[in-house]
C-alpha cells in the first residue's frame, strides 16, 4: 500500500447545537456531541478507509482522553506509532453551532502539539521522505511547519485548520505542493478580501504566485474553486444544505490528497472532494 504521513492535529471534539434559534448568553436545549477529531486525525481515518498506509504523527496525553484516541485510530488502521505522548493533556476543541449546522464559535486548544518540536521530526525525517505525501495542519508550532517546509522532500498538502491558525506556515506557503483552505483562511492566508469570487480568484493567483501548485478552496454550501498553472474553475456543491458542516472539509481535503497522489488533474481531485464533502452531508443527515 501506498504510505502517507500526516503531522497535525488530534483532538477530542465537544460540539453543541441547539434545537432551535440559538440564543447568545443563554442556555440553549439541544443536543451535545463527543467523539474524537481533529483535522490531522479526520483526514488520518479517511485515507485509511482508501486503503492507504497512513501514519499520524500527533501528540497526546495519557489519560482517558488520549485512550479514545488510540481506540479511534486502531479501530481505522491508523499508525500511532511515531505519536508522542505528553503529561499535557489531549488537544482539546469546543464548537457551538447555529440551528442550521454552521458554526457560531470554535475554541481550540493544542497546545499538546507544541512538543513536536523540530528535534523530535528530525528523527522521523527519513521515514516521511519515503513516502507518497505529507500532509501538514496549522495545529503545528510556526517553527515545527518550517522545519517540515524546508526539510521534506516529498510532496507537502497543507490545511490551515482556522484563521488564527493559517498564517503559522509563513513565507513558506510556497514550498507546498498544494492547499485547501476555505474562503476566510484562504483570505487570511493571502491578504485578499474573499468576499466574492473575485476576491477567490486574487487569493488564488497569490497563493499560485508564491509557489503552490495546486489550490483548493471551499466554499462550503457553494462548493469548491480549484485553481493550477493551467486553469481554475468552480464546482457547485453537490449538496447545498448543511446540517452539520463538522468534518465536511476534511472529507474533502482526503479525497482531494487520494486524487493528488493517483495524479488525478487538479479539477478532478475538486471534483472528488467535492463528492466526498456531500457524501460527509448525508452520513451526518442519516447517521
Amino acid at each position: 500500500m501506498d504510505s502517507i504521513f500526516i503531522v497535525g492535529g488530534a483532538a477530542i471534539d465537544i460540539t453543541g447545537k441547539p434545537d432551535s434559534i440559538c440564543r447568545e448568553r443563554d442556555s440553549n436545549l439541544g443536543r451535545v456531541r463527543i467523539r474524537v477529531g481533529g483535522v490531522g486525525h479526520n483526514i488520518a481515518k479517511r485515507l485509511a478507509a482508501l486503503d492507504y498506509n497512513v501514519e499520524l504523527v500527533t501528540a497526546i496525553g495519557s489519560g482517558f482522553h488520549a485512550k479514545m484516541v488510540r481506540e479511534s485510530c486502531e479501530s481505522a488502521n491508523v499508525s500511532l506509532k511515531h505519536t508522542l505522548v505528553s503529561a499535557d493533556h489531549t488537544g482539546t476543541y469546543i464548537g457551538v453551532f447555529d440551528e442550521d449546522g454552521d458554526m457560531l464559535v470554535g475554541i481550540s486548544d493544542m497546545s499538546v502539539l507544541d512538543h513536536l518540536t523540530p528535534e523530535y521530526l528530525s528523527a522521523l525525517l527519513p521515514t516521511i521522505n519515503e513516502s507518497r505525501m505529507c500532509v501538514i495542519d496549522g495545529n503545528l508550532s510556526p517553527e515545527s511547519l518550517d522545519y517540515l517546509c524546508n526539510s521534506v522532500t516529498v510532496p507537502l498538502f497543507y490545511d490551515p485548520v482556522s484563521c488564527a491558525k493559517s498564517r503559522r506556515i509563513g513565507c513558506n506557503i510556497g514550498k507546498c505542493y498544494a492547499i485547501k483552505p476555505n474562503r476566510l483562511e484562504a483570505g487570511f492566508l493571502s491578504g485578499k478580501s474573499c468576499d466574492t469570487i473575485r476576491g477567490i480568484y486574487r487569493a488564488s493567483d497569490w497563493l499560485l504566485d508564491q509557489g503552490v501548485q495546486r489550490v483548493f478552496i471551499s466554499l462550503g454550501e457553494e462548493g469548491v474553486y480549484w485553481a493550477d498553472t493551467s486553469g481554475c474553475g468552480v464546482l457547485r456543491a453537490e449538496c447545498r444544505s448543511v446540517a452539520d458542516t463538522t468534518g465536511a472539509g476534511d472529507a474533502m481535503g482526503a479525497a482531494i490528497i487520494d486524487g493528488c497522489v493517483k495524479g488525478l488533474s487538479t479539477e478532478e481531485c475538486a471534483r472528488r472532494g467535492n463528492s466526498a464533502s456531500a457524501q460527509n452531508f448525508s452520513q451526518a443527515v442519516n447517521g
